[in-house]
């Protein structure tokens, strides 16, 4: 895990927009939406991630839910 944290910063260092800041749920939909390999690939920006038919169909669902547990 720390030398994927590692890896993470230094990519974040040398390209910060090939990374997204996302919620868990969001995050957790890419994921099983995209391999780590098609996020590489074409799917690292937020653009990209929006016209993935899964993550929008995805975000539809979500929109309307709250946004906690509480």
């Amino acid at each position: 895990m720390r030398r994927r944290k590692m890896a993470r910063r230094e990519l974040k260092r040398r390209d910060p927009d090939r990374t997204v800041d996302l919620c868990r749920p969001c995050h957790g939909n890419v994921h099983a939406s995209l391999s780590n390999s098609d996020l590489g690939r074409g799917y690292d920006s937020l653009k990209a991630l929006s016209a993935h038919p899964d993550v929008i169909k995805f975000t539809d669902w979500v929109r309307d839910k709250p946004h906690s547990r509480a």
